[in-house]
């Protein structure tokens, strides 16, 4: 017999059915065992995990709760061989059944009943467990605690025993706590949720930033009120190593400061993440007893290096007076600021050592000019008398104005004034010398 608990109660209480992802059901599923461990409840609870493989994963809670149960009833597709666990009782099901699509837990005693009855829904999307869809519930009624109570008796081939009597003050007492844990899971989630969105937002702030080309030194401060401003950092500092030791302090009261040794940065985050090219957390400075000269009134910080391909050129560091204020993400968005203005540090140095190099050859070239002028003064002037006193051939007359031609041009380029200027008539030849001669 094909039975599926979600199906007894899909027409009747269509209604309270709502879509849960993966990451819902398991948290429901969770507080509830975690209720029956806490109390010690010595209860049957029986429990649909569509794959066998899922215990593997969570081997310790289902120790946990055969310690405390009276018996754990375990339904699922058998992929791995089947533990031996104590207290827990598996039960394999063909992958073809109802139940192989369903997820449930259902606990039926005089002091605790519940039962959360799930059914996948099919989609070629749901590759990965995380991103699974579930529709169903999570109850409290009687009715349906006792129709799934008895769905299951069937699948086990016994005979079903109801629940007789009732203390419902000890279930109110259960639901409150239950929701109580609930209540602060939603507010973690939302906190979550909330610190995400910040840091996503101060990843964009700053991209933007970056757009808009300004100065290295504007970056750097912009950078530090977004950290202050977006991201939430009560302090925060870059230190850039302008050359030899020498740092541009940036803070986000808008000061720029100058420290003119490495030693200057203390032994505190920063000076790690300088020295280390590494991110370093510091959870709690009293602890660590390492306060940090920049930011000196933060608990917790938060370093990260300005770290590029030649050298590090400084350190980006957040601080904040609340205790372990920073986690693993917050961590990786400061990171992710620190290498985007490293790339941009990295770039305006290539570009200002490129500036300087065609400056520096510049110079050079024009001490050379300055070196050959004179002799160029006198090549030209050797021209002239050669070309005033000379007695040339036609021939000899072309060459020589290839040679002006050649000379003004290397005159133009060294910064000279002088042209010689001669016309094609100079390129015929001088008339013949007269010589006095005796008369016949």
């Amino acid at each position: 017999m094909d039975i599926s608990l979600f199906g007894s109660i899909a027409n009747q209480y269509h209604d309270l059915l709502c879509t849960h992802t993966t990451g819902t059901m398991n948290l429901v599923c969770e507080l509830l065992e975690d209720q029956i461990i806490k109390h010690k409840l010595s209860v049957d609870i029986y429990l649909g995990v569509q794959h066998l493989s899922e215990i593997t994963r969570q081997t310790p809670r289902y120790r946990a709760l055969g310690g405390v149960c009276r018996r754990v009833f375990v339904f699922g597709i058998a992929d791995v061989d089947i533990p031996n666990i104590a207290g827990v009782e598996f039960h394999p099901i063909e992958p073809n059944s109802a139940l192989a699509q369903e997820r449930f837990l259902v606990v039926n005693t005089p002091n605790l009943w519940a039962a959360l009855l799930v059914k996948e829904i099919p989609s070629a999307a749901n590759n990965l467990d995380e991103m699974r869809r579930y529709r169903g519930g999570w109850f409290y009624d009687e009715q349906v605690v006792e129709r799934a109570s008895l769905l299951l008796s069937q699948v086990l081939g016994k005979f079903y025993q109801p629940v007789t009597e009732r203390v419902y003050e000890l279930q109110s007492m259960h639901i409150v706590e239950v929701n109580r844990q609930l209540l602060g899971q939603v507010e973690d989630t939302e906190l979550l949720s909330y610190r995400r969105w910040l840091r996503l937002t101060t990843l964009n702030q700053f991209a933007a930033i970056l757009l808009q080309h300004q100065p290295l030194q504007c970056m750097m401060r912009d950078a530090v009120q977004i950290l202050s401003m977006i991201f939430g950092a009560q302090e925060a500092v870059v230190a850039f190593n302008m050359h030899s030791g020498q740092f541009m302090v940036i803070t986000n009261s808008g000061d720029i400061k100058s420290s003119n040794q490495v030693a200057s940065l203390g032994d505190g985050a920063s000076a790690q993440a300088f020295r280390q090219g590494k991110l370093v957390i510091v959870a709690d400075v009293h602890q660590d007893g390492k306060i940090d000269p920049l930011i000196p009134k933060a608990r917790t910080i938060l370093s990260a290096p300005l770290r590029g391909r030649r050298k590090i050129y400084g350190v980006v560091t957040v601080g904040s007076q609340e205790l372990d204020k920073w986690n693993k993400e917050d961590a990786q968005t400061v990171a992710a600021i620190a290498n985007m203005l490293s790339v941009i540090i990295e770039q305006k140095v290539q570009v200002s050592g490129d500036v300087a190099y065609q400056l520096h050859q510049a110079r050079q070239y024009g001490q050379a000019l300055k070196k050959l002028r004179r002799p160029m003064q006198r090549l030209l002037e050797l021209h002239r008398e050669l070309r005033v006193d000379g007695d040339f051939s036609p021939t000899q007359m072309e060459t020589l104005a290839q040679m002006e031609t050649l000379y003004n041009g290397m005159a133009s380029i060294m910064g000279f004034p002088i042209s010689l200027n001669f016309t094609n008539d100079s390129y015929l030849p001088p008339p013949p010398k007269t010589t006095n001669r005796p008369r016949a």
